[in-house]
């Protein structure tokens, strides 16, 4: 019997879907903070230039966050697949075929 084969297919699965899906969301992530950033510098302080620290900043954030919750995600699914179940207390104790008591004459 295979164990935690269905677990492994689901990560497998989940992974390629994510990273498969990446450049959209990234695109669509980065293009949404920029534009949040530009609509709250235009009502703040119009007249200065754009922050290059700040959007270098968020650009960091955003590439990291999504391989971040990817790797979280998979942590998860997978915790079944690191502990073992516990056995019964029997099997935990005998460590070798059990023998006879040897006959004393």
């Amino acid at each position: 019997m295979q164990e935690h084969t269905g677990t492994s297919i689901a990560i497998g699965a989940i992974s390629t879907f994510a990273f498969a899906i990446w450049a959209p969301v990234l695109a669509v992530m980065i293009w949404s903070g920029i534009t949040v950033y530009a609509i709250v510098k235009w009502i703040g302080s119009p007249q200065d230039h754009a922050s290059a620290t700040t959007l270098l900043v968020m650009l960091v954030g955003t590439v990291t966050s999504f391989p971040l919750l990817l790797a979280i995600g998979i942590f998860f699914i997978s915790k079944p697949m690191r502990y073992g179940r516990k056995r019964a207390k029997k099997d935990a104790e005998q460590v070798a075929l059990p023998m006879s008591e040897p006959d004393r004459a």
